[in-house]
């Protein structure tokens, strides 16, 4: 017994030394060889899947299979998430913030469309009251400003941990894009050039925070920034450029300095597709090199837990179903900027209407309009103007900006330029610095109408279900 129970301790002993051996030690000290990155941009408001288009059920239902096989990613949006449809714009965008809650997002960096309902109503969610939602990471915004001050509810960066790396989010919106917001909305705001503020705090994530990686999100693709910041010297160095804004499939490449290729990315709006970026290490613990790639969430199944944050709205979801008319005809976006010019020419009863190009977002196929499909036309929360002009301002608004308005029907070549013309007008343009020259000399009257609300109610008289 006891000859026994010594030689199964001997084999036992001689089992530990065999694994001491051969077991492959943890690499890195026991970092990841590897870290992975989420991001999605230009979101807006798509919540739920609806027909060929996905929403957060969806992009949730991909991240839950990539982090199954990967384990936990870095997760970032980067700007224009809230605002662009029915159902988040009633609620100021709180059904999307609790939807990235659950599925664990670490940074959301401020958009221009973050700005469109006033940015009161985004920093409530970093307010500290759960009352109104609160959003469990931080927003990012490096390079705004309010009177030359930084708000005190949003960050430069942030910091996370995946693998045992430390991972730095730079966060900044891109320079000069107040002029994509009502400037009513942006007063007093300014967006410096982010260029040399990231290259400062890119310097302080490497040598006070030790970052492993360091990763800037950008709430713009500009070329001229990126390149910028490829050309940064070694105590700066940025690893990503995760993109937004433009609503483009970005999967373009930098080469650094030392040689390392900086992946840029950006994906395509309101969830047709997401970013990947796969940062790899050597075994001397330095980085090697990264990849990048983009899904479609439709391509997957809709998470459960985010599906459940949805169906919490499922009475508001409904309302926004509801049918207020008909077409028999496709709706382009230029036909809806011309209804949309008649409908507030129509209810003011003006000699002339006239909208931003930009202001129209989607077209309307045909058959039933229901009351989501104008939101998505129409997002944005423009008031409706009244004013004067005289007539050789409203010619020369015509011939000089004519190709980025919408004007209702009127005979222009018959203006006398020493009368007076009644105009309806959206706030977005008669507040904007490019328009406000034209409208000198009359006293304003704002009303309570908002463009899309006049528009279903033209709808509602003149396409009959």
């Amino acid at each position: 017994m006891r000859k026994h129970s010594f030689i199964a301790l001997l084999l036992s002993l001689l089992v530990l030394l065999t694994a001491c051996v051969f077991t492959k030690p943890p690499t890195n000290n026991g970092k990841a060889d590897a870290v992975y990155l989420f991001a999605i941009n230009d979101t807006h408001g798509a919540l739920y899947t609806e027909g060929d288009y996905p929403g957060l059920d969806r992009v949730a239902g991909l991240l839950a299979e990539l982090e199954k096989n990967n384990g936990e990613y870095v997760k970032i949006a980067d700007g224009d998430i809230f605002q662009g449809s029915y159902i988040s714009n009633i609620h100021y965008g709180l059904p999307l913030l609790s939807a990235l809650n659950e599925m664990g997002f670490d940074a959301f960096v401020l958009g221009n469309h973050e700005f469109d309902w006033g940015l009161d109503k985004i920093a409530r969610y970093a307010d500290g009251d759960e009352e109104n939602g609160e959003a469990d990471f931080p927003f990012l915004a490096a390079n705004v400003f309010y009177n030359g001050e930084k708000l005190d509810w949003t960050r430069d960066y942030t910091i996370v941990e995946k693998g045992g790396r430390k991972v730095g989010i730079i966060g900044v919106i891109g320079y000069g894009l107040e002029s994509s917001i009502s400037a009513d909305k942006v007063a007093g705001y300014q967006f410096y050039d982010p260029i040399p503020i990231v290259r400062n705090l890119a310097a302080k994530l490497r040598s006070e925070e030790k970052c492993d990686l360091v990763i800037v999100a950008c709430h713009d693709y500009s070329q001229y920034f990126y390149l910028q910041v490829a050309a940064f010297s070694e105590a700066s160095f940025v690893d990503a450029i995760v993109c937004g804004h433009t609503h483009q499939y970005i999967e373009e490449e930098e080469l650094r300095e030392d040689d390392y290729v900086i992946p840029i990315i950006q994906s395509d709006d309101k969830n047709e597709s997401v970013g990947e970026i796969v940062f790899r290490f050597g075994a001397d613990g330095k980085l090697q090199s990264a990849s990048m790639r983009h899904y479609d969430p439709m391509l997957y199944k809709a998470d459960e837990a985010v599906a459940a944050v949805i169906a919490e709205y499922e009475d508001d979801i409904e309302a926004g179903e509801r049918v207020i008319a008909y077409t028999v005809e496709n709706l382009s976006r230029s036909r809806l900027g011309e209804e949309m010019t008649r409908a507030m020419k129509e209810k003011y009863g003006v000699d002339v209407a006239i909208i931003n190009t930009g202001g129209v977002r989607e077209s309307i196929g045909r058959g039933l309009i229901r009351v989501k499909d104008v939101y998505e036309v129409f997002p944005f929360d423009n008031r409706i103007i009244l004013t004067g002009i005289n007539g050789r301002q409203l010619n020369n608004l015509y011939h000089e900006q004519g190709p980025h308005l919408y004007f209702s029907s009127f005979a222009f070549y018959t203006i006398d330029e020493y009368a007076t013309y009644q105009v309806a007008i959206v706030d977005y343009v008669y507040y904007q610095s490019y328009y406000t020259d034209y409208f000198t000399g009359f006293t304003p009257e704002l009303t309570d109408d908002l463009m899309r609300d006049v528009f279903i109610e033209y709808l509602e008289i003149n396409y009959e279900q």
